[in-house]
């Protein structure tokens, strides 16, 4: 595997963890009452996902 490849799998990874973070953040955020944070960080995931 190229440097290149192995580069993009990586940051690949990063993003995926990345979305899955806020959404459990959003979950908790949702949990606690506070549905505006979860609203954001549900935001944040997709720009994650968007960026991956």
């Amino acid at each position: 595997m190229s440097k290149t490849e192995q580069n993009l799998l990586d940051a690949f990874a990063g993003e995926s963890q990345a979305n899955r973070k806020y959404l459990a953040f959003a979950k908790q955020a949702d949990k606690e009452g506070f549905p505006q944070a979860a609203k954001l960080f549900r935001a944040a995931a997709e720009a994650e996902t968007v960026h991956a």
